[in-house]
Order: C-alpha cells, then structure tokens, then sequence
C-alpha cells in the first residue's frame, strides 16, 4: 500500500514537472526520457485515470521544432493512447494534431542509422497493432492520410527490417478497409508508385503499393476499374495527376488479376484500334504480361490472348515484330506452358509472312526458343524454319541457315549426354545441303558451315562421324547429288591448287613463257569453281605475287591428305594471321583455305568410318552399316587419297559374312582401286579372287561392282583378270545356277572390256535368245495369271535381266559408236513393246508382259543416249505409247525415267511428249502436274540453248530447242490410232482430246505456267512464237515420211495449231515472210508441191476455224459449279482480310478479281477480240481491273434502285436509228456461238436522264476489260465535267480518234467484231416493241446496264420542275402529236412525239428525235407543242431501213411516224436534266454477279491498296469510275422493291447513305 502511494506521488511530480516544461531542450529531452510510461503503467493498475491528465498533449510538446522532442513525445502519446483506449483521451482537435505529429515523425523512417529509428518504428507497429490510425477516418483527417501514404512509399526501402514493411502495410490496409469510399487523391497516390523504370520510387514502394491493392482488392476494385475504364476510353480527368495506365495494368495483373477482368474489352479495342501508337502499346503491355513467369493465362484473358496471337497478322510490320518478340518471351518464360502449341502454330504461320524483316524475326524467335527448350520443341516447327532456307530473300535464307547450323550444334552437344533423341535433328545439314542448289548462297558460305559451324569444336571425331552417319542415312536423292557436287567441286579445286603449286614452284626456280601460259590457265581454271570468277581472279593474280614462304607451306599442308583435322584448323587460321584482317587476300583466303583443305572429311573420319562399320556388322545396325558404305564409297569416289592407309581393313571387311559390307567394299574398291591399287594388292593378294567370287555367286550389286573394282585394282584395265573371269562365267551359263548375276557381270564385262566380250558374244546372245527370251511362262500346261502389279514371275526377271544384259553391250564405255548390230537388238525391242514378249506365240500372263514392255522402254530410252540415229520412229512411237498403258504403275515408272533422264541430260526431250499422251482425264489434278513437268523440262531446254549458243553461237541446229518437240508430238498425235481420218469424217468432237492436249503443250511453250513464268524474256517469248509458226507451216510443207497418207492429217494439224496460237498469243504481230526449216528427215520430208498450195486454202476451216475454235475454247472453262464455289472462296478471302484489318499480297488479290471478271460469262461463247487489243496473260492490268469492278458495282446499282422503266429502248447508231432485237433472242444466239448482226458505228450513245435505264445486251465485264485499245478514251470519258456541252464533248471524241463509248457492245456504240465484220452496213433490222426492264431483266439473268461504263446519274427532284405550260384536256388525242419538253439542267426544250397515252396512270410516252424515249405526266412537267400545231402525224410501216440514208420511221404498236433527221451525218448529243452525282464520295465495290445485300461489301480499302502498291495513283484515278452505292436497311429494300414493281418518273430514294 505504502509502495503504491509512493508511485502515486511519483506520477504526480512527474505530471507537474511536465506541467511546466523546462526551457532547455536537453533538460526536456531528459525529463520526456524519464517518463517511462510503460514501467510505470505495467505496476499501475488504475493509472489510466490519471494519464488522461498528463500534460503531453500541451501545444508546448505537439508543436516543438525539435525532432527528438516530437519523437519522444509521439511515443509518450502513443502509449498514453494505448492505455486508455478504447476511450479517446483527448479531444478531437487535440488528436487531429496528434495524428499529424505521429505522420510527421514517420518521415525519418528513411534513415535507419539514427538513433531515433527504434522509436519511430515503435510509434508505427503501436499504431498499426492497436488500430489507432482508424481514428482518422473518423476525425476525417483525409489529406492527412494521403500525406502517410505517400511518406511510407518515400521512405520505405529494401534494408528495412520485415516489421517496418508489415506494420505500414497493416496501417495501408486497416485505412482503406475501414474506409467508406475511397478518395481519389489517396487512389492516385496508390497507383502512382505503380510501374517500371519510375524515377523516385523505389522497389520496395512499388512491392508495397500492389501487396495493398492485393489484399484490398474487393475494396479498390470499383474504383480502379472506373479509372481505368476511363484512361482506356481517352478521358485523363479521372484522376488529377497524369498516369501510365498501362503500367498500373501491368502491375495489377501480377497481384490482383480479378481487377482487370471489366477492363478486357477495353484492353481488345485497343489492340483493334486504327491509332498506331495506342496499338504498340496495348501490344507491349499485353506482350509482357502474358510473358510474366509464374502468372498462368487465366480463363477470362483467353480472349484478349487470342486477340493479341491475332496481331501477328497487323497490318503494320512494326506492330507484326514486336508481337514475334513478345511472343518469343512468352514461351522461353515457361515452355510447357498450355498455350505453347497456339503460340508456336500462330508462329510458325508468320514464316509466310511478306515482309523479310518479320520472316527474319519469326526464323530468330523459332529458333532461340528451340534453343532454350531443345527437348521438348517440336521437330515439324523447326522444319517450317527450314523451309525459309527456300526464301526470296537472301538475307533471310542466310540468317536461316546460320541459326539451323546453331540449332543443330546445340542438338549434338545435348545428344552426348544422351538427354535427347538421336534422331530429333539430323535432317538439319540435309537441308543445309540442299542450299547448294541455289544461285543466291555462296557455295564457300555452306561449306565452311558444314566444316566448321555444324559441330562443337571440342567435339571427339568418333561423335562427328556418329552424327554423320546418322545424316547422311537420311539423305535423299537430291542431298546425295548435292554433296556429290561440293565434293567434285573440292577435288577439282585441290587437283588444280596442287598443279598450280608445282607450277610455281617451278616457274620460281626459272621458268619460260610457256609455263607462265599454264599458269595463268590454271588460274582461270581455278576461278570458275568460285562464284565471282572475275574476283576470284583478281585475288589469284595478288597471290600470285606473294613472296612470303610461310603462306606457301601452309597452302601446300592445307592440301596434304594425311593433315588431322586441328591441324587443319590452326593452318587455316596461321595463314589468315600472317595476312591480318585488313590484307585485301584475308577474305579470299578464308575462302580459299576451306574449299582446299581436308576440312569436311579427312583420314580420321575414314578411319572411324571402317572402325564403326567392323563394329556394326555383326548383327548391328543395318541402316548405319548402309551409311558407312554409301559414304565410303562417296569419299573414294571424290577424295580417293584418304583411304590410303586403310586398305587392310578394307579387305578385312570385304571377307565378313555380310551382304551389305561386300557390296559396300566392293563400291567403294570401283571407285578408289585406282588410286590404292599398289598397296591393296601387296596388302593382300586374294582380293581377285574375293572379287571373281561375288561376280559368279553374288547379287547383282555385288556382281556389278565387283567387275568395275577388278578393272580398276589392275594394271591393264581388267583385261587379264576380266578374260579369265568372263571364261568362267559363259561356261557355266548353261548350268543356269546364279543367272541374275552372271547377266550382271557379261553386261559390266561388256561395257568395261568390249574386246573381252566380243570374243564369245554370240554365244551369250544365242543363249539369252533361245534359253531365255523364247521361254514361255507355263505351269502345269497352263498359264499362270497375274493381276497385281507386283507379282512378276522369275522367268520375266530373267527377260528383263537379258535385256538390259544386251543393252549394257551396246554402251561401251569407249567406242560406242563403232558396236555393229544395233538393228537386230532394236527389232527384238519392237517386239516386246508390240507384244509384250519377241514373239506373239509365248504365252505369259499380262503382269510379266507389262513389265517387259516398261524393260524394253527403258531400254531405248538408254540406248537414245548414243543411238538416238539409229532408233526407227516406229519404235519411238511404240515407246511413247507406254505412258498410255493401263497398268497406272508402268506409266509413273516411264514417265519418272523420262523426267529424270531429260533433267540429268540424258535423253532427247522430245520424249517429253510421253507426258501429254498420258492424260486420260483432264482432271485439275492431272494436268497441273503434267504442266508442271512440262515447264521444268521446256527451262532446262532453253538453258542448255543458252549454253550451246554462248559456245558456239554460229551453230545452226536443224529445229531450234525446246520447240523441236512439237516436231516429234503432231507426228505422235497424227499417228496415234485413235487421231481420226480427216479425209473421210470431219466431227469436230473427235478431235477434243487431241486439242487439249496440243493447246496444252502450246500454252505451256509460250506463255509458261498460269503466273504468266514462262522462264524467258520477251524477246524470247516472241523467238518462240515465230518458232512454233515457222515449224507449223514447215509441217503443211511438208509429207510425212513414214505414212503418206498421214501428211493431210499432219496438216490439218498444223492449222489447228496455228489457230491455237493465234488465240494464246493475239499481240504478237509477224511481219516477216514465213520461211520453212529443215524437219528431221525421219519424220518429213518436202512434199512435192513445195507447199504452194498448203498456205493458203481453206481446206480444214471446219476444224479451225471460228466456230470450231469456239467449240474448242469451251472445253477449257470449268463448270459453272466449280466457278461458283470459286467466287465464293474469293469473296470469303476478301470478307476475312477486311474484317480483320489484314492485308492481303496484291498478286493474290488481283487473281481474285480476275477470275471473279472472268468467271461470269464462261458458259457463252467468248468474244473474238483484236489481236492488238489484249495485254500478255503474264501481265496483271490493275486499271482495267479497276474498271471492271466499277463497271459491275454500276450494274448491280442499277438493279437496285427505283425509276422509270423504259417500255422502249432505241440507241442512236449513226445516221440509221436501230433498234435493238429481244434479249432472249441474243442470248440464244451468244450460246449457240452465232455471228452477232453489227450495227453502225458511231461517237457515242446517247445518255438518258432517265434513272431507270434498260438492261440489254452490255458486255460484260471481262468483254468491256478485254477491250484495251479504248481503255483510256473510256477513263476519259468517267471524268468529264458538267459543264462540257454536246458539241465540244463530240468535237472532243472525233479528235481522239473514235468513240468514247468505244467499251459499249456493239448494237451500242457500233463497233464492228472481227467475227462479225462481213456484215455489210445496210444490215436491215426487225423493230419490235421491247419489253420492259423487269421483263428484260428476268429473261436475261445477269444482262448488262446500257449505260455501263457511263458515269452514274443522280435521280432529280421532281420538286425542282416547272409546272406545265399547258393543260392537258384531251389527254389520248394528243397521241400523234410534236410537242417540245424542258430539260433544266440543259435549260432548253427537246423535241419528240407523243407516242401513247395511259389512262390509268395518266402518263404520256414521248419519243425524242434523238430516239430517246420517256413516260412522263405532263401535268407536272414544262412542255409546248410545237408551232405546226398538234395534228397527229404517223409513221410510215416500215421494217427495213436502207443503210444509205437516215431512218425515216419505225414500226411502233401499228401506229407510225415519220421522225426527220435534222442533219445525217452529225449527231446532236444532249444534256438531259438529270443531274450528275456529287463527287467526292465514298465509293462502294460489289464483288460477284449477284445484286444482294451480302453480296456488297467496302472498296475503299482495295482501291486504297491497289493505289499505294502500283503507284500510279494519277492513272488509276482517270481510270476509275467513280461509283455511289446506296446501302439500304432489310425494310428499306422491301419497300424499293416494291416500288420497282409500279416505277414512277423522278421517285426520289428515301435514304441515301454515302
């Protein structure tokens, strides 16, 4: 009791002392230090009461400017809070200032070195633990908040301890969690830390400002939603102070996603937006947000992900990279994320992409995540990386490569570790190789990749050679033949650096001018294994110079065989020191070095090769046993030198029990025998007889090689080992054990040693003939019958061997031509392409006949090579016919062989002919790849052309190349039995087949495939067009030699030909007199007549002429379904590129709107157009293309829309007025392909002011297109103004030289047709009543608008009209009668009759002078009857007009008039009152035949396109038509419709939309 008074009295003095602060600051400091509240307090128990009267809160302490006193006097307040709570001690003004003392002091937070941190921190966990700062919100201390707020995120930092960084996050949260609303200062305070790369704001300010928004998510959602919302809608005023809301974003996706989920559409407008900037930055921002490690693509962004993957597709190529790299990031921050397959599919359909730059980056992004997850990267994507290595562009083919070479690097050091596949990439250098095709990448560049850049440099020989073998098993025919060409490339290189070297050396210790002579030509030789040849000699000539002996001795141990591969290496790289970087040689030399050295393969390779295939025979892996073999036997071929030193181990290998070493030792024993031969045979000297061994009981491989390897091991050429060898094999002949290959090796034997041969060759002939040939296929009496393709007996093996035995002795390897005998081995050929077997007596199934028939075609396609001469042109045709054969495997066979053979070089291309008379269906399928053929073959032709005349340049060869083979084919075609007998049946239809496929060879020759690459230039395009003109005409001059009475079919032929050409080719004129060539003389010879009479008569004008070629031509169009679901393609092409705001290639572009111009009218006969008026079909007219989609929008336009329907229609055609005949009738005669009645020519028509215009028979739009010659008087014509009057408009078109309607059909404007120009121009014509435009339009389908390529009218307001002048009281008695009407926009009155009058409508029809006719109500319109009164006058009944003189009268409902001309040879053209439509509008393009709704979609961005992409906007612009489309809601369109049906004059459309 005692104690607690004492501590009572304690209290008491203390507060007194307090009560009267002393006046020093450090006897104050010491007094508020002594003033341990919490010792006291912890023994006081009812000291609360008496602390509420502690003097602390005296405006002495709480406004102190010292910052120790404020410390200690916010703990002492703080405690004194905490000990009376719940209750306030103080008032609240008191506490407002002791709040704002507590914040006051948090600001020295920052420094934790004072000595006053521990207080300041014990200040804020007392507030934060007992929950004082809520106090606040209630004393409304908002600004006071938002000042805390902002000191914990200045002050706060990384070195604070964890109770600092928690007790201000406990305060943060407590706050916004109490609060009732959140201000907007304290939410821009929050989100104002937010963001990367901010200045002044610190990680750990930003760490803490997103754990808020964490855990208080629900509370600030609403509002940073609403801030967001309006910073993606434009609007800053939100929030007062400026913020990067896509960093707040950013931010708020890491640590509460659910904010942002109101955002997303707003987040997809703005990846859809048309503001460039904008869209950049939703890309970065979505970019890196998707790429965040450990923040998976919720369910809600799936969208917003699709949309962003979507922008790999923008039209901005900037926009396009950043979404690659973004993209890229996105898979190498988690590689298996869900996602991964989209991204990379997305990805990967950007390689196609038309700018290099993003290809280039798409290659770069590919490969580095390919590098980053090696094992779990799908092989088929780094395959489409592949494929740029095909690229038009070199520096994407070169980046592909090099990133390829890194791909596979990485790939072989993971697989040595054996954490990847074996198999994964080794087609990778495959594809390298191939790149050796390519004219655009330097052979040097590929080769040091393959050298230097596929492989570690640390990497042992024994894995290079694994992973080599494991290449070169997956190689195909063209990588095989690839690297065979680099390496014949090097062993040229190094024989001619080798003889230069010794040259030199030579010529150094003192040499003539001869041997500088030599030197010289081996240096030209040298240079033209380099790609620049002229460089490369240059770089010779400078080295030439060099003294430095160092340089020489490394040349010459580059080139040393026995140099391992480091030494290589470290040579290479001492030569290009001495050099040093900035020598003019340092990069010829780096080239040179490598193509010289050893560096691809060398003697260690070889060693482990044979180390690897010892290993392996033994049951091992049969594929990489194969491989060693192959590229053994490669190495021997071209770099012989290495094996030396391996020949024990060759023979070795050549003893094993195993098939494939034998044959594989015995290849590469043929190929490098030579050169080893000395050391093989002191090796071992039983190699002879293992060879002679494999000849008698091997395969035929085996057996095959194995002679070449004894012609090659010995000294005399095989001559001694073969004749004993060839003894042994003719005796056991008859004991018929191991036949294939004892055939094998009396073929190798005859081709290696013919003086060999010749010694017992009867023997073998009369043994194959009698033992083998002659045999029939019988078992048990009967024969065996096959049907499969493959079931081929034992018997016909051994045909087959036989032949092709006898066909090897009639290819010698020297001497060829001097063999004897040829004829017979020809005759047994025919045969068996006749019959199947030599004789028609043997029986054999029809399996085993096919097979002999493909032996015996293979077998003159080889013999062609050196007895071409010699080979009958029946055998020829016999041997064409096998791509006719019903077995489909022989013809691919035949066909493969042919193709291979011209392409290698091998074969006459007149073979090439086999092509077209395999086609049985003329299905897209088959004759696509039958052109493709074609075309190869007719390139390589004209390249082999090109050479021999840069050679030999006065050589004149008797046919020129490619054409020669339409020689060979019209004679194939005239003898082919189905070509029918043109002297006894003239059916057009017979001929189908043989036009199809002579219009195929001749579009292919000349005009090349369908993108118009036909492989030459344009004056070799014309070279071939006079050719193939000058060979026609040389056949018409001609008798066919073999048959006589094939020459008329030849001829009939040729001019079929020529009528072909005339229509594949009709700019193309010849003046030139047409000279006949020299035909081969086994085809042709001159016929008698000299060909006087085969020019020029009309003998074959119903196979050639202008309705059998129309006949013909219709064969080539497609029907209509196939054209209907192409234009819908088209249109569903297009639709997708505008929706998605993609740009589509202008190639593909303009093919969709050619075929969609050239589809329409494909079921009519085709127009004959001018020979000078249609553009090369290699050629794109984007004006005319221009044009024809405006001329379709202003038909479809018209169908629309609403006006008077003309009941008759007259156009004025010169000084006659013509009428123009049913439609019906038209159409009928355009399908049947009858010649079209011409009418006059003249300037122009005449342009109705009525908007209603009739729809007879325009051109369509592919007919007005292929008009070209009048293109620019047309374009003229769209873009005259208002205000030229008729006189000067018609003054105008005289001056242009002809019509400005010169694109109107010809019952318009008069143009004559070719076809058409026999009619005379006092043609008479019938008039009839025409029918109304429904009417018209019903009978006609898609007809055409007259005025079609006139610009479109405006319909004028009636409400703009003069009242009429006069009242019409009689009404039908003024039928008959002149009066004169007034046009307001020409402010002049026009004459005309009044025709007919309706009562029900109360409507006259007038007919103008000008032929013009109009319904009008003549109450509402201005009109006087003439001065000679309003007696009614009447045509005369008339129905032929006489073409000398003007039209007098017409025939018109049994009432006539006679209409006098005011002058006969001028026209007047008037300007009617029809306004013109405002310019400057927004044009729509309709795309299709049909006039729907769907059918109408925006042009603006297609001629946009078109515009920017041709840069010829100025021509574009006078060649388009501006048109207006009126798009009209579904009612809108009931409503017209309805109208159209009861059309009045001057109804004005409800709305109009621009």
């Amino acid at each position: 009791m005692a104690q607690k008074q004492q501590q009572q009295q304690q209290l008491r003095e203390l507060g007194s002392k307090l009560d009267s602060p002393p006046a020093s600051k450090d006897a104050l400091i010491k007094l508020l230090k002594f003033t341990n509240v919490s010792d006291i307090l912890i023994q006081q128990m009812n000291g609360r009461a008496f602390f509420k009267k502690v003097p602390t809160s005296k405006k002495e302490y709480l406004n102190h400017q010292d910052r120790d006193v404020k410390v200690l006097v916010a703990t002492c307040i703080c405690e004194i809070t905490r000990i009376t709570a719940p209750e306030a001690p103080y008032s609240d003004d008191v506490l407002r200032d002791i709040f704002n003392l507590i914040v006051g002091t948090f600001s020295g937070l920052s420094d934790i070195n004072s000595p006053s941190f521990g207080r300041r921190v014990l200040i804020l966990e007392t507030l934060a633990r007992y929950r004082s700062c809520v106090v606040m919100l209630d004393l409304e201390c908002h600004d006071l908040i938002n000042e805390m707020f902002n000191t914990f995120f200045v002050v706060i930092s990384d070195d604070h301890p964890e109770n600092v960084l928690t007790s201000m996050q406990t305060i943060m949260v407590l706050i916004l969690e109490e609060s009732e609303d959140v201000q907007e200062n304290l939410l821009n305070t929050i989100l104002s830390v937010l963001g990367r790369k901010k200045n002044g704001i610190s990680m750990a300010a930003r760490k803490l400002s997103m754990k808020v928004i964490e855990l208080c998510a629900g509370k600030l959602e609403p509002c940073i939603k609403q801030f967001l919302v309006s910073a993606l809608s434009g609007d800053s005023s939100y929030l007062k102070t400026p913020i990067e809301y896509h960093e707040v974003i950013y931010d708020i996706y890491q640590c509460a996603p659910q904010i942002l989920h109101g955002i997303i559409p707003y987040l997809t407008g703005e990846l859809l937006t048309d503001k460039l900037d904008i869209r950049q930055k939703a890309v970065s921002l979505l970019g890196e947000l998707f790429a965040l490690p450990g923040c998976p693509i919720s369910e809600s962004f799936q969208p917003l992900f699709s949309e962003f993957l979507k922008r790999l597709t923008d039209r901005v190529v900037d926009v396009r990279v950043s979404v690659v790299e973004h993209v890229k990031n996105c898979l190498m921050s988690n590689p298996s994320r869900p996602e991964a397959p989209q991204i990379i599919s997305a990805l990967s359909d950007r390689l196609m992409d038309y700018d290099e730059n993003v290809r280039k980056h798409v290659v770069a992004a590919i490969c580095d995540v390919a590098c980053h997850s090696l094992k779990g990267f799908p092989t088929e994507t780094a395959k489409l990386v592949a494929e740029r290595l095909r690229d038009k562009s070199l520096a994407v083919k070169g980046y592909a490569m090099e990133r390829l070479a890194e791909l596979y690097k990485l790939y072989c050091l993971k697989s040595a570790d054996d954490s990847i596949s074996i198999d994964g990439f080794e087609w990778i250098p495959g594809k390298i190789v191939r790149c050796l095709y390519d004219k655009d990448l330097r052979s040097e560049t590929i080769e040091l990749i393959l050298c230097g850049s596929m492989f570690p440099p640390e990497m042992p020989i024994k894995d290079r050679v694994k992973h080599w073998l494991a290449v070169f098993s997956g190689f195909d025919k063209v990588e095989v033949k690839a690297l065979e060409q680099l390496l014949m490339q090097k062993q040229r290189l190094q024989q001619e650096l080798q003889n230069y070297l010794s040259l030199r050396q030579t010529y150094q210790e003192g040499g003539t001018v001869d041997l500088q002579k030599k030197i010289s030509a081996c240096i030209r030789s040298m240079c033209r294994l380099f790609n620049d040849p002229v460089k490369s000699e240059e770089s010779f000539q400078i080295l030439n110079q060099l003294k430095d002996m160092n340089i020489w001795k490394l040349l010459t141990s580059l080139l040393d065989p026995c140099t391992s591969f480091r030494q290589a290496w470290t040579f290479r790289d001492d030569l290009l020191k001495i050099l040093g970087e900035r020598h003019p040689l340092y990069d010829f030399m780096g080239i040179l070095s490598v193509k010289c050295s050893y560096l691809l393969f060398n003697q260690e390779y070889v060693k482990e090769i044979l180390s690897m295939a010892s290993e392996q025979h033994s049951g091992g892996d049969r594929k990489v046993l194969a491989s060693s073999m192959n590229l053994l036997a490669m190495i021997g071929c071209f770099s012989p030198l290495l094996l030396a030193g391996s020949e024990e181990d060759l023979v070795s290998l050549l003893k094993e029990d195993n098939e494939i070493t034998k044959e594989g030792i015995a290849h590469v024993l043929a190929k490098a025998g030579g050169t080893i031969r000395e050391k093989l045979c002191s090796t071992s000297s039983s190699v002879d007889l293992l060879l002679e061994r494999l000849c008698l009981e091997g395969s035929r491989k085996q057996a095959k090689y194995s002679v070449q390897a004894l012609a090659a091991i010995t000294q005399d050429e095989g001559l001694k080992s073969l004749s004993v060898l060839y003894k042994r094999l003719v005796d056991i002949l008859e004991e018929k054990t191991h036949l294939p290959s004892i055939l094998q090796s009396l073929g190798c034997i005859a081709q290696t040693a013919m003086p060999v041969f010749e010694t017992r060759e009867d023997e073998i002939i009369d043994f194959i003939r009698g033992k083998i040939l002659e045999q029939s296929n019988q078992i048990n009496g009967a024969t065996n019958d096959k049907t499969e393709w493959n079931e081929i007996s034992e018997l016909c093996l051994l045909k087959i061997f036989s032949i092709k035995t006898l066909v090897k002795s009639y290819l010698p390897v020297k001497d060829a031509h001097l063999r004897p005998g040829i004829e017979k081995l020809l005759e047994i050929l025919k045969k068996i392409l006749s019959f199947g077997e030599v004789s028609k007596d043997i029986k054999s199934n029809d399996v085993d006949k096919a097979h002999m028939r493909l032996a015996s075609a293979k077998a003159v396609l080889r013999l062609s090579r050196q007895w071409d001469h010699k080979i009958p042109v029946d055998v020829f045709h016999l041997t064409l016919s096998i791509s006719e054969d019903h077995y489909p495997e022989l013809r691919r066979i035949f066909l493969i062989k042919i193709n291979r053979y011209i392409k290698e070089r091998l074969l006459d291309p007149k073979y090439a002919c086999a092509f077209l008379l395999n086609i049985n269906e003329w299905n897209s399928i088959e004759v696509r790849e039958v052109k493709h053929n074609l075309l190869e073959l007719i390139q390589i032709c004209r390249q082999v052309k090109a050479r021999q005349l840069s050679r030999q340049p006065d050589t004149n060869s008797l046919v020129p190349y490619p054409e020669h083979i339409l020689v060979y084919l019209v004679h194939a075609l005239v003898h082919h039995p189905s070509f029918p007998n043109v002297n006894q049946s003239k059916e057009i239809h017979a001929f189908d087949h043989i036009y199809r496929q002579l219009h195929l060879f001749l579009s292919v020759l000349l005009l090349g495939d369908e993108s118009g690459q036909s492989g030459g230039s344009i004056n070799l395009n014309k070279e071939c067009y006079t050719a193939v003109k000058t060979i026609f005409h040389s056949i018409k001059c001609s008798e066919d030699t073999v048959d006589r009475e094939k020459s008329n079919a030849s001829h009939a032929l040729s001019e079929l030909g020529l009528s072909i050409v005339k229509s594949l080719i009709r700019d193309q004129t010849d003046t030139s007199e047409i000279t006949a060539i020299s035909l081969p003389p086994s085809l042709y010879k001159l016929s008698e007549s000299n060909g006087e009479n085969s020019l020029d008569n009309k003998e074959y004008d119903w196979l050639c002429g202008a309705s059998a070629m129309a006949h013909f031509e219709a064969l080539n169009f497609p029907n209509k379904e196939q054209v209907g679901s192409d234009a819908d393609k088209n249109e569903m092409v297009l639709e997708d590129s505008d929706k998605e705001g993609n740009e589509l290639p202008l190639s593909k572009m303009m093919k969709i709107l050619k075929s969609q111009g050239s589809k329409k009218k494909k079921i009519v006969k085709k127009h004959t157009l001018n020979r000078d008026t249609k553009l090369p079909e290699n050629e794109i007219d984007v004006l005319g293309m221009v044009r024809e989609i405006n001329l379709d929008s202003l038909e479809q336009t018209q169908s629309l829309e609403t006006g008077n329907l003309i009941n008759r229609e007259y156009y004025n055609c010169g000084p006659t007025l013509t009428k123009i005949k049913d439609e019906k009738v038209l159409s009928s005669q355009k399908r049947k392909g009858n010649k079209t009645i011409s009418a006059l020519s003249v300037p122009t028509p005449k342009r109705k002011r009525s908007t209603s215009v009739h729809r007879s028979h325009s051109k369509s739009p592919k007919d007005l297109n292929e008009n070209r010659k009048f293109s620019y008087l047309q374009s003229f014509r769209m873009d005259e103004k208002p205000n030229i009057s008729s006189k000067k408009r018609l003054s105008l078109e005289q001056d242009l030289g002809g019509s400005i309607g010169s694109d109107l059909p010809i019952s318009e404007t008069g143009i004559k047709d070719p076809e058409t120009s026999d009619f005379g121009a006092g043609v008479s014509h019938d008039f009839k009543k025409p029918t109304t435009q429904m009417e018209s339009d019903k009978k006609t389908g898609n007809s055409k608008s007259l005025a079609s390529n006139v610009k479109k009218r405006k319909r004028r307001s009636i409400a703009g009209l003069a009242k009429c002048s006069h009242s019409v009281e009689w009404n039908d008695e003024l039928v008959g009668s002149r009066i004169k009407v007034w046009w307001p926009l020409d402010k002049k009155f026009y004459e005309g009759v009044v025709q007919s009058y309706d009562p029900g409508k109360k409507k006259h029809t007038i007919l103008y002078d000008d032929g013009d006719m109009e319904v009008l109500n003549l109450d509402k319109e201005k009109w006087e009857p003439l001065s000679n009164g309003c007696t009614p006058r009447k045509l005369p009944k008339s129905e032929n007009l006489p073409s000398d003189k003007g039209l007098s009268g017409e025939k018109l409902k049994g009432k006539s008039k006679t209409i006098h001309s005011q002058n006969k040879n001028s026209i007047k053209i008037k300007r009617k009152r029809t306004p013109k439509e405002p310019v400057g509008r927004d044009r729509t393009i309709v795309l299709g035949g049909s006039a729907s709704a769907d059918s109408i979609v925006s042009g603006s961005s297609l001629i946009m396109i078109l515009i920017c992409q041709m840069s010829t906007q100025i021509l574009l612009q006078r060649s388009m038509m501006p048109i207006q489309m009126h798009q009209k809601s579904s009612w809108q369109l009931h409503q017209f419709q309805q109208r159209k049906k009861t059309p009045k004059r001057g109804q004005i459309m409800s709305q109009q939309i621009q």
